[in-house]
């Protein structure tokens, strides 16, 4: 019973720090046009630091997985947390391109080292159940990340969009020193950890790299252009399109939860299956809907469901298929590929929504999904369960 309380306050503490580690990059969004207007600068320049950002925040997954296996993951974790949030107060004086590109590059690479090492302390400790355990802390990051875009927007334009930045920062900071009180027993480091390039010669681990970089392909242009589209091709207010993203990360709490309970009892490829169909489906109704509402309303439910059900799935069959001692390293390559190289998409999407329009740019993340759904039918031949 103590063991079950620990192992729960743990998934709690993770969770709060899995919702800070996305919201650094959630305020953004809400606020693009605004920052755009202020550093007097384009979509398309704020698109390539987003995806400059992202691929920092994905090479620097390649160092957080192995030094969670040698450091321990509770170690690293707060040095992440803590060292991400005070890189925000670079925001603070920010009042060019350059102090703000500095800003989101130091913010994404402390970021960085987060998800690789949560996802290993997590299959390390939830050995029986890791798809629900990842579901849980998914759904809780999800929960947090949910008001970010509304708080964010709301701080933005009341007050200053600096602050947004800043007040996120010291609640991630706030949240390195709960970390603290993790025990100590779950911080062991592996004695022996192979080569980062042993990774690669895991049976099948090419067709999950794969599937994760075109997951990145299209999720983290929609994640930063989707309140600009609202705002700019659907006629939405500010608050309102802050507040449509806001529910995208309820409705992802939902997907979470249903997408690592369905993982753990029928398969995670069947999962991946479902969540990639649902994406797919959920993008072509937003650009196809002959009435702008229903189809904001069926991709914000459908979208939010389907597109976070796929990440406790994916995260436990990468578990699932490496070696012990390289569960950390595999976590942080698959991090890598997802939001490394994926992120190209915000930059791409950037450059589309400045020379014709964002419904182009959304267009482009339609395909992406489509061929994610491709490759999630040869997961399901290729990985055996």
């Amino acid at each position: 019973m103590i063991q079950m309380s620990r192992d729960r306050g743990v998934l709690f503490m993770l969770g709060a720090a899995h919702s800070l580690n996305h919201s650094l990059f959630l305020v953004l969004p809400p606020l693009l046009e605004k920052v755009s207007w202020d550093l007097n600068t384009s979509f398309q320049a704020l698109g390539t630091i987003a995806t400059v950002s992202f691929l920092i925040y994905g090479v620097g997954a390649l160092v957080g997985g192995p030094l969670s296996d040698r450091l321990g993951g509770v170690k690293v974790l707060r040095l992440s947390m803590a060292l991400a949030g005070a890189s925000t107060l670079i925001f603070l004086v920010s009042g060019d391109l350059v102090t703000f590109s500095a800003g989101m590059f130091l913010m994404a690479l402390w970021s960085s080292f987060y998800h690789p090492t949560a996802n290993n302390l997590i299959s390390r400790v939830f050995v029986a159940n890791t798809a629900g355990a990842m579901g849980i802390h998914g759904a809780a990051g999800s929960v947090g990340q949910m008001f970010t875009p509304t708080v964010a927007y709301l701080i933005g334009t009341m007050i200053d969009w600096r602050l947004a930045f800043a007040l996120f920062g010291a609640l991630s900071i706030a949240t390195a020193l709960m970390l603290g009180r993790a025990p100590s027993s779950m911080d062991s480091p592996m004695r022996e950890t192979p080569p980062l390039l042993e990774i690669f010669k895991i049976p099948n681990i090419w067709i999950l790299i794969l599937f994760n970089v075109i997951i990145g392909l299209f999720s983290r242009g929609i994640e930063l252009f989707f309140p600009a589209f609202l705002s700019i091709n659907r006629g939405f207010s500010g608050q309102l399109a802050a507040v449509s993203n806001s529910l995208i990360l309820l409705f992802g709490v939902v997907g979470q939860l249903v997408g690592g309970a369905a993982a753990d009892r029928y398969g995670s490829s069947k999962v991946i299956i479902a969540s990639s169909l649902g994406a797919v489906a959920s993008i072509l109704l937003l650009l196809l809907a002959p009435l702008n509402a229903i189809g904001v309303i069926v991709f914000v439910v459908g979208y939010g469901i389907s597109h976070f059900a796929h990440q406790p799935a994916m995260t436990a069959l990468m578990g699932l298929v490496s070696p012990e001692n390289l569960k950390g390293a595999a976590y942080g390559t698959m991090f890598f590929f997802a939001f490394g190289l994926g992120s190209v998409s915000t930059m791409i999407a950037g450059y589309l929504a400045d020379a014709f329009n964002l419904e182009v740019a959304f267009w482009f993340m339609a395909l992406f999904a489509s061929m994610a759904l491709i490759v999630s039918f040869a997961i399901q031949r290729r990985v055996k369960e």
